[in-house]
């Protein structure tokens, strides 16, 4: 599938979600993102599980995945701290005030009262089961390409379905220009920074720069990059690049609260990526302080539409 009907598909998604007059448009275009994802990752554990030598190596990716994981975290943190240091990103942003400060109450993923992402946890790991389970028990081979050949149609059910909550969120647009179209240079830092650090520990490991850097080009946001990466880049790759970014997740739990003690509360917002505008905002708030917390809900929304564009873009060189 090409890139260009992936991005008609969030394109569309996006208009919609915009100019929706109904109140529930985030909540429908959640409903259309878990549909998608499901649907897709049964179709990546019915492949999965009928290669054996992606199941023998899976020591090897999941350390390919933990090195390219530091590498993003490491590189973003680098970049967010020098453009703040150079630029001053945190000056606009101290002169914030209580009321201007929002929580993410209707994000893409339901929070449990720690933060974590249970709805989505529970779905990836009934999906994958299921999809092992189909190319296991023996069902007829057609039964189980019928379902790898639904991934196309669910992906892009699941870009249409980001564009509308991305798009329906059309409080964003206003908080950028209240705060300055500076704090633009947030997600930007990230998004160089994640593929820089990427590509030279990918380096590292005698990993391809574009393997590397659409590995990187993830943000953390897991569930998508291993789908795509999965589609376009073969099943090891999208094993990394699964792995790659849920760890990046589950280590900006840890690493958040030394990084904001030692570098502020901008740089804080690095770590998580597109996680920014949803699993990780509630840390971000509790150990940086609510005058982050619109700053981080843009990094992630602008990070989780350029992960959609990059991924595809860079497989495609």
């Amino acid at each position: 599938m090409g890139i260009e009907t992936l991005l008609v598909s969030l394109v569309i998604g996006g208009l919609l979600g915009y100019h929706s007059p109904f109140n529930r448009t985030q909540e429908t275009g959640d409903g259309i993102i878990f549909t998608g994802l499901g649907i897709l990752l049964i179709s990546i554990g019915a492949q999965l599980g009928g290669d054996d030598q992606i199941l023998q190596d899976f020591n090897t990716i999941g350390g390919s995945a933990l090195v390219l994981c530091l590498g993003s975290i490491i590189g973003s943190v680098m970049c967010v701290y020098l453009i703040n240091t150079i630029t001053s990103i945190v000056d606009p942003l101290s002169a914030l005030s209580d009321e201007n400060t929002i929580t993410r109450q209707d994000s893409p993923s339901e929070l449990g009262t720690d933060g974590f992402d249970w709805k989505i946890t529970i779905l990836i790991f009934i999906s994958l089961v299921v999809g092992l389970g189909l190319s296991t028990i023996g069902l007829p081979e057609h039964l189980v390409r019928s379902v790898v050949s639904l991934s196309d149609y669910a992906l892009l059910a699941l870009l249409f379905g980001v564009g509308v909550t991305v798009g329906s969120d059309t409080k964003a647009v206003s908080h950028i220009v209240h705060i300055g179209w500076g704090v633009l240079l947030i997600p930007l830092a990230v998004a160089v920074g994640s593929i820089l650090g990427g590509v030279l520990l990918g380096m590292v490991i005698n990993m391809p720069v574009t393997h590397a850097a659409a590995v990187a080009a993830g943000f953390g946001w897991y569930s998508y990059a291993g789908v795509v990466v999965f589609d376009l880049g073969g099943m090891e790759l999208g094993a990394i690049a699964f792995l790659a970014n849920l760890f990046r997740e589950i280590v900006t739990f840890l690493v958040l609260p030394v990084i904001s003690k030692y570098f502020g509360g901008a740089t804080s917002i690095a770590p998580g990526g597109a996680t920014t505008m949803d699993v990780t905002l509630p840390l971000i708030q509790r150990v940086s302080g609510e005058k982050f917390v619109i700053p981080a809900l843009i990094n992630g929304l602008v990070l989780t539409v350029a992960a959609t564009v990059l991924i595809p873009t860079i497989l495609k060189i």
